[in-house]
């Protein structure tokens, strides 16, 4: 009888192995199917034909001397909302830094985590270097399944929501004895570039200035097909005009921003980043004397890396400054290109966007 029950059980252990194997295959297909459905979600960066791109492990939280922390924000519910929260990282600075310090709050972008975003830019390096503290907050599967920010889809719960997130966490950094809170900077890649945008803009009482790298237009889309075509196509409407369509209102206390963006960008089309510039031009108040479309390159005359600035102000201070970077793809100027989405090509983007924020103070 105990050989029979032993036999029994063993054999139904072996059952749901099986059926556990098989419904993880099946799970993992659907996300397959899923990420190649997913309009918004650029390509993933071609690697050598027939090789696979090895799985990195996350970055050693001691290969700096400062403080890598996780954190969960909780955040007041919405009707229907299962997790009412943000999570987020930070890197805190060795204490070889006195005193409050500067905030820079970087939004990733899809397929993402605040480790490959930290590495791939080097900016917790530069941080400890320069003396402040970033933080990474971490869009949740449970909202979008390639943890893409919905800035295409501005609804009380869905983009707007995560605007209002991102707008409590930088409200909550305020609140720490170790901030300084009149200089709080908000940066974002790709579709972080896009939401960090539109936090900058629906909140500029809160961030002291703003750095968007490989971002899209805010405002012209509201919906995923009309993201799509925003990413491949700009807008054709005037710049200004979509500001209120993305619930922004010009005239606000004044909004500094750092737009880069890479002339050989096939997921988000260039025109792009002279958009979003355009855009805070005519927030800030400031003459529109940039062109609709970047001039096409020469193949003959193209340097990899080489940069264009474009700079906007008033009383000698920069307030909107556009970089275009020859070469570049849809990655990080001046990254480590052993991470997806970050590239040896162009300046270094973290540098760049430290040295324009610490010009501006809120």
């Amino acid at each position: 009888m105990t050989k029979s029950l032993a036999a029994d059980w063993h054999a139904q252990i072996r059952r749901l192995s099986r059926a556990q194997a098989r419904t993880e295959a099946q799970v993992k297909s659907w996300l397959g199917r899923m990420d190649s459905l997913n309009p918004l979600t650029p390509a993933r960066p071609a690697g050598p034909p027939g090789k696979v791109r090895p799985a990195r492990p996350a970055p050693a939280p001691d290969s700096l001397p400062g403080t890598w922390q996780a954190h969960r924000l909780r955040l007041a519910p919405l009707p229907g909302e299962l997790v009412p929260q943000l999570s987020y990282h930070l890197y805190i600075p060795s204490k070889a830094h006195r005193g409050p310090l500067p905030v820079v709050v970087v939004l990733h972008g899809c397929r993402q985590t605040p480790d490959d975003l930290s590495a791939g830019t080097r900016m917790n390096a530069l941080a400890e270097r320069e003396g402040f503290i970033v933080a990474y907050p971490q869009q949740p599967l449970r909202r979008q399944v390639q943890r893409c920010w919905q800035w295409f889809d501005l609804g009380a719960a869905e983009g707007g929501r995560e605007a209002q997130a991102v707008a409590a966490l930088i409200d909550t950094l305020a609140a720490r004895h170790d901030v300084r809170e009149r200089e709080i900077y908000l940066a974002g890649m790709s579709a972080g570039a896009a939401m960090a945008a539109l936090v900058a803009l629906r909140y500029p009482g809160k961030v002291a200035a703003a750095a968007l790298h490989s971002g899209v237009v805010i405002g012209a889309a509201d919906n995923p097909r009309a993201g799509l075509r925003a990413m491949q196509q700009g807008s054709a409407a005037e710049p200004s005009w979509l500001l209120d369509a993305a619930g922004v209102t010009p005239g606000g206390p004044e909004m500094p921003a750092l737009v880069i963006h890479g002339l050989a960008d096939d997921a988000v089309h260039p025109v792009n980043g002279r958009l979003l510039a355009r855009q805070f031009l005519a927030y800030n108040g400031l003459e529109d004397r940039l062109a609709g479309t970047p001039e096409p390159s020469n193949p003959d005359d193209e340097a990899p890396g080489r940069s264009h600035e474009y700079r906007f102000g008033r009383w000698r201070r920069d307030l909107v400054t556009l970089v275009e970077v020859e070469g570049l793809g849809h990655a990080w100027s001046g990254g480590d290109a052993s991470y997806g989405y970050h590239s040896d090509i162009g300046p270094d983007a973290s540098s760049m966007m430290w040295q324009f924020f610490s010009q501006h103070r809120r």
